[in-house]
């Protein structure tokens, strides 16, 4: 975690993608030590016993969130990228061992970028 810490800080990061985290619950205090201050926000999803579980962190003054979808594997972030005034999707996948998982989040991940592929 303070590897973690030090790359955000030191590269000036607006949003990480983290697969893994092998932590059931994700609470503000834990995000805002890890980012180093509470002007993010956050979306995890806690996998299945700790395995596979992501998150995903964003700074509020560089991404403006607007929704997100959490599967098993995956969280779809949409928000606006404040600096070029635009809507992004951003997808974080930690994909299944097994083939017929891989399937299901496949199509499940299809789905989610056939409702977005309209926006702009």
């Amino acid at each position: 975690m303070k590897y973690l810490k030090h790359i955000i800080g030191k590269e000036g990061t607006e949003f990480v993608c983290i697969q893994e985290t092998k932590v059931m619950e994700f609470f503000g205090s834990r995000c805002f030590a890890l980012w180093g201050n509470n002007k993010i926000g956050w979306v995890h999803s806690e996998g299945e016993n700790g395995a596979g579980g992501v998150l995903s962190m964003w700074h509020k003054e560089a991404f403006e969130y607007r929704s997100h979808v959490k599967g098993r594997g995956y969280i779809a972030v949409t928000g606006v990228h404040t600096k070029l005034n635009c809507i992004c999707n951003i997808l974080n996948v930690y994909a299944a061992c097994s083939l017929s998982d891989k399937a299901i989040m496949w199509e499940a991940l299809s789905n989610i970028r056939r409702a977005h592929q309209n926006e702009v």
